[in-house]
């Protein structure tokens, strides 16, 4: 328990500390002038970072927060001037990353021995840069999957999302259907594996990912990124942007999509009627248009 101090209004030394974490690499900084080791087993860097007032409100779109970091875009700046954020603020530049970052903000009295407390928790949705910083605009958590009709579609195609196990996932097992392969050429956005010249279903707007290193606070973690195949040539395929990480012999993977339709749902599973969310019956027409019959056989 900390002392009196601590628990006045005025004489309290509270600290702001932020988590961040990208699939398994994390980061931990504190808006403070050293390092901070509160209860708990992680060390909180010392880091030029702020954030506004938290809210919490019944309107999530109120409750958006604006971290703010240093980072020098500058590549001539002297190793001197280089601020502890800077790696960390390369996960948006020059490419934003294909998943989530997480984030956590806890607030600790600074001696207290209990751990540090949650204030707010949620996702970065959009960074924005200046010369000198970085600023996120994170969205809380208690914003995500909230939108309305999640539920089945009155539709002819499929409704679902393959290999999602979610309440709209269709549950294809991932690891059947991935096309392993190496990396031979690559130009501009435009990537060569032989390996995807006949794959056994299509790879338009399927997803290519690769793994790469990054160095995090908990050390150097491998994640995987992914991208959104655009155009297919042959064994070259072309990428909806670009990312760090890309070269030849790197080993890469492609997971096809699916269009849909019936005849793709039976050729990936063998029971498509227990699986398929269209409406195979539904005519393509509107039977209140042009005077049709009301019959829909």
């Amino acid at each position: 328990m900390f002392d009196p101090l601590q628990k006045s209004r005025f004489g309290g030394r509270p600290v702001r500390l932020f988590r961040f974490q990208l699939q398994g690499a994390v980061w931990w900084f504190a808006q403070a002038d050293r390092d901070l080791d509160p209860p708990g087993g992680a060390t909180y860097r010392a880091a030029a970072i702020e954030c506004d007032d938290i809210r919490q409100t019944n309107e999530p779109a109120k409750d958006k927060l604006k971290i703010r970091v240093a980072y020098l875009r500058d590549p001539n700046a002297s190793p001197a001037d280089i601020p502890s954020t800077q790696d960390f603020g390369d996960l948006w530049h020059p490419y934003i990353p294909s998943d989530a970052v997480q984030v956590m903000c806890l607030e600790w009295m600074y001696g207290d021995s209990d751990p540090p407390k949650l204030r707010w928790s949620g996702y970065v949705a959009q960074p924005e840069f200046t010369d000198v910083q970085l600023e996120l605009t994170c969205i809380p958590s208690t914003a995500i999957g909230e939108a309305k009709a999640q539920g089945p579609r009155n539709q002819r195609a499929c409704w679902k999302v393959p290999y999602s196990t979610g309440l709209r996932g269709c549950n294809l097992v991932a690891a059947d259907f991935e096309v392993p392969g190496t990396i031979t050429a690559i130009d501009g956005l435009t990537v060569t594996v032989p390996e995807f010249a006949a794959p056994e279903f299509p790879l338009l707007q399927g997803e290519f990912r690769w793994p790469r290193t990054i160095t995090a606070h908990n050390g150097d973690i491998e994640i995987i990124e992914r991208r959104t195949i655009t155009k297919v040539d042959g064994a070259a395929v072309t990428l909806l942007y670009g990312g760090l990480g890309l070269a030849a012999a790197v080993e890469v993977a492609t997971l096809p999509t699916c269009p849909g339709t019936w005849d793709a749902c039976a050729a990936r599973r063998d029971d498509p009627q227990n699986h398929f969310g269209g409406c195979v019956y539904k005519p393509v027409k509107s039977p209140y248009d042009g005077g049709e019959s009301m019959s829909w056989g």
